[in-house]
């Protein structure tokens, strides 16, 4: 498993730091957008037929901010209906917090989310159990101690935690049992300079789910580097080694349902890479990782993922961005039907500033997969287009 900085999942938030502030101050900044498409094949299989979409977003960010201590709470609520009655209304919603404190020489960062969402909306990246009337829950929470010794060496420790949960027809049930995944990690960090940061750590996750033989752990050393070139260029690597003890399967059973399943041990390596350079009026990114990661089904996976991602401003009030992301799943993952062989999308958007708090988005995506046991590549094409509406902070200062 990769790690931000030491610990994490693709699920995971990520510890940030306290805005230090002279007065108490509270903030709140409400986003309202409407957005249309057009997606010829939302389920991605072969026999999936054309239909449009109806998005109505609403999301308030509260902020709290006093000295050394920050505090945030931010509601979200999507509206979702559908012109093809075989898709149910698809409403998501979700609530995430965090709350952060910074002493002299420690500083306690936390965060925690709660998510209810359809599998339309969760599981494009994942199982491909795409359905309208079919929900995940998620919760997740999260940790970070920093305990700074000296100005270029501190030492960190990290937990979190993340459920899943579904509801949904009885075959729903059986394929996607949801899990519980802990990890935790302890480290150091190392300011070697003003461009290079280097962070070692140990880690550990586990992963509990209610399907038979549904248990599964890696433990390891990980070392993060980052090196920002220049103002404008920066790298950051992870690597790290782990023994894995996975959940598989025995045999070759004709379904999960009837399958045997053993616990297998063998070592692995996690791989995390990126790369930004920022131009005067642009930007490119590049990032790769090969990591373990939760499925719904109750499986930790072994997946790849790669994304090549770029922006420019053409004008003041315009700019345009394009996007390229492939998902590949080993062999192992896809004899056993958790997932597809691969998942590639690309997305091309055009961004129009209307005025200081509205924004127009148009956008053409194309996504291409073979569904779970099919060789047959499907090819899907969505053109949207999303009015967002965000006024400035309101700040009210004792």
């Amino acid at each position: 498993m990769t790690y931000p900085t030491a610990i994490g999942c693709g699920c995971l938030l990520g510890a940030g730091g306290a805005s230090h502030v002279h007065a108490a101050q509270w903030s709140f900044q409400p986003t309202l957008s409407w957005a249309l498409d057009f997606d010829s094949s939302r389920f991605l299989t072969p026999d999936s037929s054309g239909s449009e979409q109806a998005v109505l977003s609403a999301d308030v960010l509260l902020q709290r901010s006093i000295e050394n201590m920050q505090l945030t709470l931010e509601p979200h609520f999507d509206l979702r209906r559908f012109s093809d009655s075989v898709y149910e209304p698809g409403d998501d919603r979700n609530i995430t917090g965090t709350f952060a404190r910074s002493g002299e020489r420690t500083q306690l960062s936390l965060s925690a989310s709660i998510a209810n969402q359809n599998t339309l909306t969760t599981e494009l990246l994942q199982t491909g159990i795409i359905n309208t009337n079919t929900r995940r829950r998620t919760e997740t929470a999260s940790a970070e101690l920093d305990l700074l010794r000296t100005e270029e060496h501190l030492f960190f420790t990290q937990l979190s935690y993340l459920g899943s949960s579904y509801s949904g027809s009885a075959y729903v049930q059986e394929v996607l049992p949801g899990y519980r995944y802990v990890s935790a990690a302890v480290g150091e960090r190392f300011i070697l300079s003003e461009h290079l940061t280097l962070s070692p750590s140990v880690f550990g996750d586990i992963l509990h789910s209610d399907r038979a033989g549904g248990s599964s752990h890696e433990e390891g050393l990980q070392v993060d580097l980052k090196y920002a070139h220049s103002e404008r260029t920066s790298f950051d690597l992870q690597l790290g080694e782990s023994r894995r003890y996975l959940s598989t399967v025995v045999g070759n059973p004709t379904s999960l349902a009837a399958a045997t399943f053993a616990t297998t041990a063998s070592n692995g390596t996690n791989v995390s890479a990126s790369v930004t350079h920022n131009f005067e009026l642009s930007s490119l990114s590049f990032s790769y990782s090969r990591s373990l990661v939760p499925y719904g089904n109750g499986f930790l996976v072994q997946r790849q993922q790669i994304t090549a991602s770029a922006r420019r401003s053409l004008t003041p009030t315009v700019d345009t961005d394009l996007s390229v992301t492939r998902v590949q799943n080993n062999d192992s993952t896809v004899r056993l039907g958790l997932d597809r062989r691969y998942y590639d999308n690309g997305v091309a958007g055009l961004n129009w500033k209307l005025g200081e708090t509205w924004t127009l988005r148009s956008e053409v995506s194309t996504s291409w997969t073979t569904p779970i046991g099919s060789s047959v590549v499907v090819h899907e094409w969505r053109t949207a287009l999303t009015m967002t509406w965000k006024p400035n902070p309101q700040v009210m200062s004792r």
